[in-house]
């Protein structure tokens, strides 16, 4: 993004809390939303320049990869992530880790509702959170993305309609190594939306409603879980492969208030993050079990980018013993 390569001196919050390698534990990610996890005065200055903060720095002794620490206590399950690329983490990021190791996610999911798939079947909604993590140097980064309903005004009223789009099933189509006819999950995810004030110099969390007089950075994930590890009856090994998408929205001064709407109920204007709009203006969310480039045709594409894939994923956990 425009200013993120400049190394400010002071950049309060990049895109990540910043914590110490040993952790002892975090807020819940039932609880957590997209104005981030847990909150601390102090703070940690990367290679690069950049200062995180609204992360806890504890000792360093005894340090651990992210899936023993930034992860543990989170809820759910973890698993380590391998990045697609460093130009791919470089734009998730909105800056340049110098030496990125490490990577891992969580994923604390519940569900939220059984569906009747019209195919004689169920498909199943679960939402919740998504934590990316990894450590460059001395010091680990973490994010956190929530599909839970945002403060101020919206246009659900619920966590179910929230995630109407988040659904494990068995209907969607063949594609790249899911082989179509078992089950299979996607949702989305929203992080922190930030205003970057001073050209660079600080920034802070946006609030739903709040107009931003500076530069803006936020975004969403998409989980992919295309091999899950059981069959339509739940039943068999408990094990998750997938990967995980971004989509970065970047305004440019003076934008919009933040909507209090997640953004993939969102049509118009710069704070949009839909997918899987099938060719027509609104979300098929079977129509494909991976992101789409397409998007209602009156707006310019959204076009995710695939951040890393990861194996091994506790299923249990991660759904909180809700499979079936």
């Amino acid at each position: 993004m425009k200013g993120r390569s400049r190394k400010p001196q002071s950049l309060k919050v990049v895109r990540f809390a910043v914590v110490a390698l040993a952790i002892a534990s975090l807020a819940a990610f039932t609880t957590a939303c997209s104005k981030g996890v847990g909150s601390s005065n102090n703070s940690n200055s990367n290679n690069n320049g950049n200062t995180g903060s609204s992360g806890t720095v504890v000792s360093t002794t005894g340090a651990q990869s992210p899936t023993q620490t930034v992860l543990k206590g989170t809820g759910g399950g973890q698993a380590p992530l391998t990045f697609t690329s460093q130009t791919a983490l470089d734009q998730y990021a909105g800056w340049s880790p110098n030496s990125p190791m490490n990577g891992a996610i969580g994923v604390n999911l519940v569900k939220l509702a059984t569906l009747s798939n019209g195919a004689g079947g169920y498909d199943y909604e679960f939402g919740g959170a998504v934590t990316i993590a990894f450590t460059d140097g001395a010091n680990t980064y973490y994010d956190t993305f929530s599909s839970h309903l945002q403060g101020g005004p919206n246009t659900v009223n619920s966590d179910v309609q929230n995630n109407r789009y988040n659904l494990i099933s068995v209907l969607y189509p063949a594609s790249g190594s899911y082989p179509g006819k078992l089950p299979a999950y996607h949702g989305f995810f929203q992080g922190t939306t930030y205003c970057i004030m001073g050209n660079g110099s600080y920034s802070y969390a946006l609030s739903p409603g709040e107009t931003c007089y500076g530069e803006t950075f936020g975004g969403a994930v998409i989980l992919v879980m295309n091999q899950m590890g059981f069959n339509a009856d739940g039943e068999g090994p408990t094990t998750a492969s997938g990967s995980v998408w971004f989509y970065n929205f970047t305004t440019g001064y003076g934008a919009a208030p933040l909507p209090g709407t997640s953004c993939w109920f969102i049509t118009l204007g710069p704070y949009q993050c839909g997918s899987f709009f099938n060719g027509g203006d609104s979300i098929q969310t079977k129509s494909s079990l991976y992101p789409t480039v397409t998007t209602p045709a009156s707006e310019p594409p959204i076009t995710y980018t695939e951040l890393g894939t990861f194996t091994g994923l506790n299923l249990n956990e991660a759904l909180n013993g809700q499979l079936q």
